[in-house]
């Protein structure tokens, strides 16, 4: 069995919440807050084998209590005994091979027998439990659940960031379960509690003799002559062994005393060799307590083909998760204002961009409401430098406004990365070069309409240009000085004497320095700022100030405490810039 469908109605942070869940791993990622911990909740509560579950006003959207919380879980892949007549037949549905819930079961080549279980919480904090179809609800059939052993055969088995409690004997442990359930758990720590007892009166005589010598004076002084034969022994009522009482060891020390990373890696290895869920496995925060390479082998062994659940929902918050995963695993969750939320693949093409590349490159834009898409490192490392100047100044971080950053890889690519983050819910911004414009011609257009806010420099302006023309003189020294940092001076007179002809080269740096208020040597400067091309090649190579931490500094030192002195172009984007990301929070 697996989960088809999942509806979720006025339930916690939810509103509303449609979702057709996929075979095998599903992992929800998005932003904080966006609910993904509230949606496997969910699941597991409407699969509880336990009806007697207890709720209270924070389980309704907006503890609005008035509003039935409703929770609606389809399954599918049904054995036969849920099908046949004598259990469910007449309440089954379908799920039709486009992801679509029906109501009538539909043929075998358009689709699959389905299940839905509903759980409603009403203002009496009541929870009901009913196998749920549009007859149920018309009342044209009655309302029944699943038997006890049906719920318990569907109920997931999930991992919790505590594991200790699935490595004792307790209440639907995962030990307990395979105790062949709670009649073979009882019957084991019935039979302990007996061998405690016995063990516990050899050894107690000498280290209560004392004790119980006091206690037969005391009853002489009051004419009670206690039998010579009283002993300390455990009390069968009040010391008996509990469910939780038995635990693992390893000597004398309880392997719950593991390293929380350690307990979960053995307790999702026991949950699926004792068949704790034929149905679904549940872990929140996946990474939890994990080092990387510990991750990377439990999500190997959560995707393996011979476990025995099929599904997997979980939550993470860890880059190397969503590195590590296949685009096809990956779910991502928005919550909207008025509490609607939804759960997008993260394969959904855009363009012909690949939708595996961007998870393996840049997972951190994932886990962030909102992704500023930058053209290439050099105008990610501006927007760092610039972020470090604009905190200085007392304004909020990228990183407060829920703002991250990505390489977009260049003029062609980045646009079709904004499509493809916008396509998935996300708030994103995207800043390009102008000396050069997208081959694909309309798509800028179409990025606009669909609510990208595109910033681009003054027509025909490279970074290059925009840092070497619309910054004033005292900046473009500065900039010049810290070229000389890491590039030799001779790199620097070629670049500038390249337009020149011969009896008017520069001999000297300090003569560069001298004349850079000259037009000609600015776009000699910047033009060999870009890179080189090498050959007939259009790549260029050999560039400045393509790389991040270079750009860094030069927005945070000069860029910044020049900009109210700079070109109008360039003041303006970077306002419009500035007042994108305020809108932000």
């Amino acid at each position: 069995m697996r989960v088809g469908y999942v509806e979720i109605e006025n339930f916690r942070g939810i509103k509303e919440l449609c979702w057709a869940p996929a075979l095998g791993v599903n992992c929800l990622i998005g932003p904080g807050d966006s609910c993904k911990t509230t949606i496997l909740d969910a699941v597991e509560l409407a699969l509880s084998p336990r009806h007697t579950l207890s709720f209270d006003d924070l389980d309704f959207f907006g503890g609005e209590f008035n509003k039935v919380a409703k929770i609606i879980v389809t399954l599918t892949d049904l054995p036969d005994e849920f099908i046949s007549d004598a259990t469910y037949a007449p309440y089954l549905r379908g799920i039709s091979d486009d992801g679509k819930v029906v109501d009538e079961p539909p043929l075998p080549e358009k689709g699959q027998h389905a299940l839905s279980i509903m759980l409603s919480i009403d203002e009496g904090l009541e929870g009901t439990w009913t196998l749920w179809n549009e007859r149920v609800a018309a009342g044209d059939m009655k309302e029944r659940s699943l038997t006890y052993a049906h719920r318990a055969s569907v109920a997931p088995a999930r991992l919790g960031v505590y594991a200790d409690r699935h490595l004792s004997w307790g209440r639907n442990s995962t030990l307990a379960r395979m105790s062949e359930g709670a009649a073979g758990t009882q019957d084991i720590l019935a039979r302990a509690g007996r061998l405690a007892r016995n063990h516990f009166k050899t050894e107690a005589a000498a280290l209560f003799k004392s004790s119980l010598e006091s206690v037969k004076l005391a009853a002489k002084k009051v004419g009670l002559a206690l039998p010579g034969t009283i002993a300390a022994g455990l009390d069968v009522q009040n010391l008996a062994i509990a469910k939780g009482s038995v635990a693992i060891h390893d000597g004398q020390v309880p392997l719950r005393a593991l390293g929380m990373g350690s307990a979960r890696l053995l307790v999702a290895a026991l949950q699926d060799y004792s068949k704790s869920s034929l149905c679904l496995t549940i872990i929140d925060e996946v990474e939890h307590g994990l080092e990387p390479h510990r991750i990377v082998r439990l999500l190997k062994h959560l995707k393996s083909k011979d476990r025995v659940s099929p599904q997997v929902f979980i939550t993470s918050h860890s880059p190397i998760v969503i590195r590590e995963l296949s685009v096809h695993d990956l779910h991502v969750v928005r919550r909207a204002e008025d509490g609607k939320v939804t759960v997008r693949p993260a394969n959904k093409r855009y363009s012909k961009r690949d939708p595996q590349a961007p998870p393996r490159s840049m997972p951190e834009a994932y886990l962030a409401p909102t992704v500023l898409i930058c053209e290439g490192k050099t105008e990610v490392g501006l927007l760092k430098g610039l972020d470090d100047y604009w905190v200085a100044l007392h304004f909020d971080n990228l990183a407060l406004k829920g703002i991250a950053l990505a390489d977009g890889g260049g003029v062609d690519n980045a646009p079709a990365l904004a499509g493809q983050f916008c396509g998935l819910g996300y708030q994103v911004g995207l800043l390009l070069d102008s000396d050069q414009d997208p081959a694909d011609t309309e798509i800028l257009g179409k990025l606009e309409k669909a609510g990208v806010a595109v910033f681009r420099w003054d027509k025909g302006c490279s970074t290059e240009d925009v840092l070497f023309h619309q910054l004033p003189l005292a900046a473009v020294e500065m900039l010049f000085d810290y070229t000389l940092t890491f590039l030799e001076q001779s790199a620097i007179l070629d670049a500038a004497n390249k337009p020149r002809q011969a009896d008017d080269r520069f001999t000297s740096i300090d003569q560069v320095r001298a004349r850079l208020s000259d037009a000609t040597v600015l776009d000699a400067l910047a033009a060999r700022a870009k890179g080189k091309k090498r050959n007939d090649s259009e790549v260029l190579h050999g560039a400045w100030y393509k790389d991040i931490a270079k750009a860094e500094h030069i927005a945070q030192k000069i860029l910044g405490p020049h900009l109210k002195d700079a070109r109008k172009g360039l003041q303006e984007t970077v306002s419009a810039l500035r007042s994108w990301i305020d809108d932000n929070s």
